[in-house]
């Protein structure tokens, strides 16, 4: 059975080319079955089901906060990836699972350096290779707490 990644991403519905190639790395080289939500209320609820056997789950960071999130929290969309993995966190069953967190957007990525070298691993879109993309999350996989879930 493939290792399933949850992969949370607005930037889906436009099909862009980087975010197409890192998809096609993980599924056809990795070998993962990507799950792909568009919006964060998405997200939540197959999360809370706790139906799903998720390796890792990959953010992005900028998006729409829905309606389970706040505008205040999330500072108008700005931070949603990383509202959202604070509050997966608190979910007993992904407590261990590796979180990833991506943007397109340098200056919200500089500003994330506390984030990127001691909670939650920050990747730049556009700014990795796919090849090298698959690497961050297999290693964020094989060094989760207890490994693979």
């Amino acid at each position: 059975m493939k290792s399933k990644i949850l992969w949370v991403d607005d930037t889906f519905v436009n099909e862009l080319h980087d975010v197409m190639a890192y998809e096609d790395e993980l599924t056809y080289i990795g070998g993962y079955d990507v799950v792909k939500k568009y919006r964060v209320d998405d997200a939540l609820d197959i999360l809370e089901t706790g139906e799903e056997e998720f390796s890792c789950i990959i953010l992005d960071i900028m998006m729409p906060y829905g309606k389970r999130l706040k505008a205040g929290e999330t500072e108008a969309g700005t931070k949603t990836g990383i509202v959202l993995a604070v509050r997966i966190r608190q979910m007993d069953k992904y407590k261990k699972v590796p979180i990833v967190l991506h943007t397109g957007v340098r200056s919200i990525y500089e500003s994330l350096i506390e984030i990127k070298n001691n909670i939650f691993p920050c990747l730049l879109k556009a700014e990795i290779s796919a090849e090298d993309f698959l690497k961050e999350i297999q290693n964020a996989i094989e060094n989760s707490v207890g490994g693979k879930s």
